[in-house]
């Protein structure tokens, strides 16, 4: 596990269609909107037709946005996880490189919406002190496999720290009498 792996081809598909179903969420807001406007101003024909151009723009750059984002979105993202530590990489437009120390994770959780259901992906949510990082569209047996290593590898690291912690409180009191 010590290079780095791409999410899963799958991921482009998952994003599309969420941000599809944004963009219908939007658009839908939108056209509500709209009606609500044309009864307070239905004798202002041109600032109608500014609003509505103004709308259909967002919509086409909301739709076009679904698809070509999450292409950018997956060449970029990456991720590594080694003895000590996770590594990823993310963003479109601002690239974000996140590094969790393995002793500072407090739990893993594995989570999975109806998009990545239907499509067979796990999302793995580091949780941390500091907050919680995410990790998008992992296979089903792999995010397994990722899940099981990293409660291994905390496990362990922890064990280790409690033996010397012992150790150490052990020699202070042999010093000590």
């Amino acid at each position: 596990m010590n290079e780095y792996e791409k999410l899963n081809e799958k991921a482009i598909k998952s994003w599309v269609i969420s941000r599809i179903f944004g963009t219908v969420i939007l658009t839908i807001i939108l056209i509500v909107i709209r009606i609500f406007l044309f009864k307070i101003i239905d004798n202002y024909a041109e600032i109608n037709l500014i609003i509505t151009t103004i709308m259909i723009i967002i919509i086409l750059i909301s739709l076009l946005t679904s698809f070509i984002n999450p292409i950018f979105e997956y060449k970029q993202w990456k991720y590594k996880i080694t003895e000590d530590k996770i590594e990823f990489t993310e963003g479109i437009y601002f690239v974000r490189r996140v590094i969790i120390p393995i002793v500072r994770i407090q739990h893993i959780q594995l989570n999975q919406g109806p998009i990545n259901k239907f499509l067979k992906l796990y999302d793995i949510t580091i949780f941390t002190a500091g907050g919680q990082h995410k990790i998008p569209n992992i296979q089903a047996e792999r995010a397994e496999e990722i899940s099981e290593y990293l409660k291994n590898t905390v496990k362990l690291k922890i064990d280790n720290e409690e033996d010397s912690t012992e150790n150490i409180v052990l020699e202070n009191e042999l010093e000590n009498h």
